[in-house]
């Protein structure tokens, strides 16, 4: 296994563009690179015994100890099968990883197996350069009624599962029990709501605690959430799943409710924000107890508890809260593995007994217990449980249990956008406009927000019609 680390800038609107590019040229071969290094798809070479072994290339979007984590999982898959080497590209984050991706399949020459995160789901699918992996995969090989419902919810289109899910997660709630007990707060009983956080919040900072209750990347992500939670879509069309999204709901009550207590939250000084998608600022505002409150992914329950040890306090975790305790349930986040067209038969098949591999319940109930990304296998869970592993390690059930009481409904199985990190952009620049302009009410932002949105919506629309 060989691995190349990698960067490349995110171009705001590639979406649309990337699109237009790929059109007619999806299923194109070729040796071009397209500048990136890692290669292409690799190939079938002979090697000096005669046998004939399969080279592929995986290409994921994971930096740090999760590339590490990776790594392990693809040398140990390589020691277990027969004649088939992966060589990964670690490109550190789900927007440089999309772009490579397009770009390479643009040029011809793509990877065998690409991580796409969620959010890039309607632009693969509008790409055509994939290969639905239940196409690939034999159907006696895999039992998909074993893998949880909201993952397939999300990655289901049409009634085709277009990818296969790997690392899913949920936003949730991480709080600081010392400081809560500290504070005279039931660390047992966290805020459920958002003026319970509001509430706790006063309460942590006036008994001199920490300096703000509550930190969170500033992320779109948990603007679906929340305004899933009040079973509220993002965008028209049943989010995007009964037809092209055109129309985004940021105008809505639920939307209102969400900015109307965020900023309050900002207003009061009980919110410390951290900047956009700053996912590592407000960890260390967390982690240095600057506050006693963040809002996080499941995916990092592993390293915040650990971090949380070193800093001499305990972490626990709860549900997202929500407006006045409306619960629908939230949608998944993370990312799943796209297979390119145009492998040749036997890199469709390493790359199909890969994802096998790498979605095996024992993989994922590993992958789950060093990470906090849910297992997206029932098989996996159900181990765990037997084993006891919940019973010891709680903060890790919140994210299941909370997965578990998601109602299935639209809002809850995730918006489909072509041009999603853009829709994604103007709501985080929007909260940002909120705070620092006195003059602009909320109202008034929110409308700018969907004049916005929904223009990138009906230009990306009207591009691939």
């Amino acid at each position: 296994m060989r691995r190349c680390d990698t960067r490349r800038r995110f171009i705001q609107g590639a979406g649309a563009a990337t699109v237009a590019g790929l059109a007619g040229c999806s299923g194109r071969g070729g040796n071009d690179s397209g500048g990136d290094s890692g290669g292409g798809s690799g190939g079938t070479t002979v090697g000096s015994s005669g046998d004939q072994s399969v080279t592929i290339q995986f290409w994921h979007a994971m930096g740090g100890d999760l590339a590490k984590r990776i790594d392990g999982i693809v040398n140990d898959f390589e020691e277990q099968s027969d004649g088939i080497t992966v060589e990964t590209t670690s490109r550190n984050s789900y927007r440089d990883n999309l772009n490579a991706t397009t770009s390479a399949v643009s040029s011809g020459n793509p990877p065998a197996l690409s991580q796409i995160f969620e959010i890039g789901t309607q632009l693969a699918i509008d790409s055509q350069a994939f290969v639905p992996v239940e196409d690939i995969i034999p159907s006696d090989r895999i039992n998909f009624d074993n893998f949880l419902d909201p993952v397939l919810d999300f990655y289901r289109v049409d009634g085709k599962l277009n990818s296969m899910p790997f690392n899913s997660s949920n936003s949730i709630m991480m709080y600081n029990r010392d400081a809560f007990e500290e504070a005279g707060l039931n660390p047992d009983d966290p805020p459920k709501t958002f003026q319970g956080v509001l509430d706790a919040s006063k309460t942590l900072t006036s008994e001199g605690v920490v300096d703000k209750g509550l930190t969170a990347p500033n992320h779109s992500w948990f603007v679906e959430g929340w305004m899933a939670e009040q079973d509220q879509v993002l965008v028209n069309n049943d989010n995007g799943r009964s037809g092209r999204a055109t129309e985004s709901y940021l105008t809505s009550d639920a939307a209102k409710n969400v900015f109307e207590w965020w900023t309050n939250l900002y207003d009061e000084g009980q919110y410390l924000n951290p900047g956009i998608e700053a996912w590592s600022e407000a960890q260390q505002a967390f982690l240095t107890q600057k506050t006693g409150m963040i809002i996080y992914s499941t995916s990092s329950i592993a390293p915040m508890q650990q971090g949380a040890k070193d800093n001499g306090f305990t972490l626990d975790t709860a549900y997202l809260p929500s407006y006045e305790g409306q619960r629908t349930g939230v949608p998944i986040g993370g990312a799943s593995l796209w297979v390119p067209k145009g492998l040749s038969d036997a890199q469709q098949q390493a790359t199909a007994e890969l994802l096998l591999y790498m979605t095996q319940p024992e993989q994922q109930a590993t992958w789950h217990k060093g990470t906090g990304y849910f297992p997206v296998r029932k098989e996996s869970i159900s181990q765990l449980e037997d084993e006891g592993f919940y019973e010891e390690n709680p903060a890790f059930r919140t994210a299941i249990d909370q997965l578990n009481e998601t109602e299935s409904t639209p809002a809850t199985s995730g918006a489909l956008a072509g041009p999603f990190p853009e829709v994604r952009s103007v709501i985080e620049e929007g909260y940002v406009s909120m705070i620092q302009n006195d003059d602009q009410t909320v109202d008034d932002t929110l409308s700018d927000m969907k004049s916005d949105a929904d223009e990138i919506l009906q230009n990306y629309a009207n591009k691939v019609s």
